[in-house]
């Protein structure tokens, strides 16, 4: 039986007990598509350099916002789910030389299995690739990645942290258990990821961090669109009395509105290379908003969006129970907020797009006249999907949040 039919009898649900041969998914040696004959290959960009060979895929990161993907489902652009719930008690095996100083994440779609609806992917669950690692092979359980596995997408190495160093790729595969006297560490904790509302028919506004001239316009428009709004605060910004951050929040927190963390000095928190650093910005991230607003929040949103397996395991070990949030809306005021009118508008068309493939997570920011100017529309638009609109945690449907 080839691997391709093993493979898919195993997902079917065929197989059970002693795998007779081991799933291989990947052994890097073709570019463009696995062992699966699916989709796998690197982010576009100048943050990462992916060389093939015949001997396997060697990765050169400078950026850990770049990331390889090796995928079970259709090709790319296809979409499509697949149901690897039988592999619970396995283990994912991958074989490389070089540096460990990565993530390898699982990833899982959407409701739909669909790439053209958003978020796409869902979500993922990560682990640290050095936990597992014994320097030239890597296990981790199955069960060690906390997703819906019956909408699973694929494997995906994330967050190069040691830039410029190589890690070489020649094998990942799927096996039933662990080499003699090979043991695996304990799950560490990493909190879920939200891309997306989970309450039918919500809406949520996530505010990222902005300009003080900007910010009381900005509280003009969401009041007398008569929304409720999540803002993030960067700590060290609300610490600094002359930005007059703390009196905003204040008067947003009274108002009934969500404060929660963005860290504290807005740094690419993956990219930290010490772990004493890292915990900094959550411990003084949190503190800042405990001493200016009397808010102990447990949501944080990564500056940039940068996701990685230390990022969430500090995360949860400074903040017990926090969850990140991450988007499906965005506004690219950071692509479009400096252009001159009329190309500045096309963060009004991103609002539309995100909308019109199911987005109902927003990230914003108020750093821009253009983005302030076209705020009172992005909330318009939002309210035509005919969905409402609320706090995160209350589009999340945290039993702590306040009532609709």
């Amino acid at each position: 039986m080839n691997t391709r039919n093993l493979f898919l009898l195993a997902l079917a649900g065929f197989t059970s007990g002693v795998l007779s041969e081991n799933i291989v998914i990947d052994d890097f040696k073709k570019q463009g598509t696995n062992n699966l004959n699916v989709y796998h290959g690197c982010d576009e960009g100048g943050g990462i350099s992916c060389s093939w060979g015949g001997d396997g895929l060697t990765i050169r990161s400078s950026d850990v916002d770049y990331s390889y993907y090796s995928q079970f489902t259709s090709q790319r652009g296809d979409g499509g789910c697949q149901d690897i719930s039988s592999w619970e008690r396995r283990f994912v095996h991958i074989k490389f030389s070089g540096s460990p100083d990565f993530s390898v994440a699982l990833q899982q779609n959407n409701g739909q299995c669909s790439t053209t609806q958003a978020p796409y992917p869902e979500t993922w669950d990560i682990v640290y690739a050095a936990d597992y690692s014994d320097g030239s092979d890597i296990y981790i359980p199955i069960s060690h990645f906390s997703i819906d596995r019956s909408r699973a997408i694929g494997f995906a190495f994330k967050a190069f942290r040691n830039a410029g160093a190589e890690t070489k790729f020649s094998l990942l595969e799927i096996v039933d258990a662990l080499p003699g006297g090979r043991s695996v560490p304990e799950k560490k904790p990493t909190g879920p990821l939200y891309f997306a509302c989970t309450r039918p028919n919500s809406i949520a506004f996530g505010i990222d961090d902005g300009v003080p001239e900007f910010a009381q316009q900005v509280m003009d428009i969401i009041e007398q669109e008569n929304i409720k709004v999540t803002f993030f605060t960067v700590g060290q910004a609300l610490d600094d009395s002359s930005q007059n951050f703390k009196q905003v929040y204040q008067d947003a927190i009274k108002k009934g509105h969500q404060v929660a963390l963005h860290s504290y000095t807005h740094p690419k928190i993956e990219g930290l290379l010490d772990l004493s650093v890292i915990d900094n910005e959550f411990r003084l991230s949190r503190e800042s908003t405990l001493r200016n607003l009397g808010v102990d929040s447990k949501y944080f949103r990564a500056p940039y969006g940068t996701d990685g397996a230390l990022t969430r395991q500090r995360l949860q070990a400074n903040v017990p129970g926090a969850k990140v949030i991450n988007w499906s809306v965005d506004i690219e005021d950071w692509r479009w907020g400096q252009s001159p009118s009329p190309e500045n508008l096309k963060q009004t068309e991103a609002v539309t797009r995100d909308l019109g493939k199911g987005g109902n997570l927003f990230v914003a920011h108020y750093l821009y006249p253009s983005t302030v100017e076209q705020f009172r529309t992005f909330i318009q638009l939002a309210k035509k999907t005919g969905k409402t609109i609320m706090r995160i945690d209350q589009c999340l449907e945290d039993p702590e949040a306040p009532p609709l």
